[in-house]
């Protein structure tokens, strides 16, 4: 009984060591430390400055989001007039209309009770414009409130299919994740580019389909996530600019899948992805493809949180 007891103690270690190592092609660019940003739940990467990486924190904070550089060096802080945080779980950014955009999702529900959620969309803020202390205030462009047609799902993880012009949701707690969409248009009769906000009520998103499950490895198994459930569970999402690859995040693993033309997403989602294995990270819940889809960055919700970059090119090859 004790040999053994130590025999999976040493395995687990043994696996646990094995995840701090880095996989080809990651490098750890910097690391958040700005005490302001001590929940990141959603990252995305300017379209104005590739050098800029827009987040946001998880429910409790206000309604706010944060510019940093590549190093993890906050920059901004934008605060989103006449909205709340309910739960932010994640921001994708995009050009529409010749204007480059921000998606924040308030779409998290772990007790699945919302009657509804909201996606709130704003022109990016240029920082290069501004002097002195960058804090600012906008508002929505519009918003969106919108229920799925079977109830209430919790979902982490929302991305923007900018050639198909749809916006792409993957719930996280149901057994198999499950792939809804919204249509992504500004109002009828409204300009994106207008300032004034304008809400969008009772839209329904539309079911795709269940996912394929996303594989899980050994480390899964020994880590606390599979302990509470949430092994394979999805906890960010991005989709490249040219709408060609997708990454899918959870605790333990990015799944990176690509394609060499456009097709639907259940159908990519059904191939069986490119895995990277973390490094040792508390709660990976930040995404984000960089602007010319070749690398992608990572961080987690604690502090210090380390901000990763991954290149892609060995797995784009494979």
């Amino acid at each position: 009984m004790f040999k053994r007891s130590y025999l999976f103690l040493y395995l687990i270690l043994a696996i646990s060591t094995s995840a701090c190592a880095m996989p080809i092609g990651m490098t750890q660019a910097g690391s958040i430390t700005a005490p302001s940003i001590d929940e990141a739940s959603g990252l995305a990467v300017s379209r104005i400055n590739d050098q800029i990486l827009w987040l946001h924190n998880d429910s409790g904070d206000t309604a706010r989001i944060f510019a940093i550089d590549t190093q993890g060096n906050q920059l901004a802080i934008v605060n989103i007039t006449g909205v709340k945080n309910n739960d932010w779980e994640d921001i994708a950014s995009f050009v529409y209309q010749g204007e480059s955009y921000l998606l924040i999702a308030d779409v998290g529900d772990n007790q699945a009770k919302r009657s509804k959620y909201q996606l709130h969309l704003i022109k990016e803020p240029d920082l290069s414009q501004l002097n002195g202390p960058k804090i600012l205030s906008v508002k929505p462009s519009w918003s969106m409130t919108f229920t799925y047609p079977d109830g209430a799902h919790d979902c982490e993880s929302v991305a923007v299919d900018l050639a198909k012009q749809k916006i792409l949701l993957l719930t996280k707690r149901d057994k198999l994740p499950i792939l809804f969409e919204l249509p992504l248009m500004a109002p009828s009769g409204q300009n994106a580019s207008n300032n004034s906000s304008v809400e969008m009520v009772n839209k329904q998103a539309k079911r795709v389909g269940e996912i394929a499950p996303l594989p899980t490895a050994m480390l899964d198994y020994a880590s606390i996530y599979t302990w509470i459930g949430f092994a394979g569970k999805p906890t960010a999402m991005d989709i490249s600019a040219d709408g060609l690859s997708a990454v899918v995040l959870t605790y333990t693993h990015a799944f990176y899948f690509t394609q060499p033309q456009p097709s639907d997403w259940l159908s990519l989602f059904a191939t069986q992805p490119q895995q990277i294995m973390l490094p040792s990270i508390k709660q990976a819940e930040a995404v984000g493809f960089s602007q010319d889809g070749h690398s992608i960055y990572i961080t987690s919700e604690r502090l210090p949180a380390p901000l990763y970059k991954m290149d892609l090119t060995p797995y784009r090859n494979q």
